[in-house]
């Protein structure tokens, strides 16, 4: 699976998730309900402003749109912070900006 195909099948999962359409995502997000279709079909691919704000509407932090894991409801109560420590998210980021750069070389 390219990394193409892992955030589109993530954002069609957390958008199933929160119940939210592809026209209410859209509207979140200040774009159109089109563009919103062309990247679910993988014809097009967001910048990196507008994968923060598809994140933002999704009430997630964008790294979770390029995770190679079953989306699920976050666990909720004592013993599940909902917050990775600095160390983790900025290697995550690392990774997403780089697997980002391969792919934006592509287009």
């Amino acid at each position: 699976m390219t990394i193409q195909e892992l955030f589109i099948a993530n954002l069609k999962a957390y958008r199933k998730l929160r119940k939210i359409s592809q026209t209410q995502l859209a509207d979140l997000c200040d774009s159109s309900t089109g563009y919103i279709g062309e990247i679910e079909v993988g014809r097009s691919f967001p910048s990196v402003k507008m994968i923060e704000r598809l994140a933002a509407a999704l009430g997630i932090e964008s790294w979770h749109l390029f995770k190679n894991e079953p989306v699920t409801p976050a666990p909720q109560g004592p013993g599940h912070p909902a917050r990775l420590a600095p160390a983790q998210k900025s290697e995550i980021a690392k990774k997403a900006n780089l697997a980002l750069s391969k792919i934006l070389d592509g287009f």
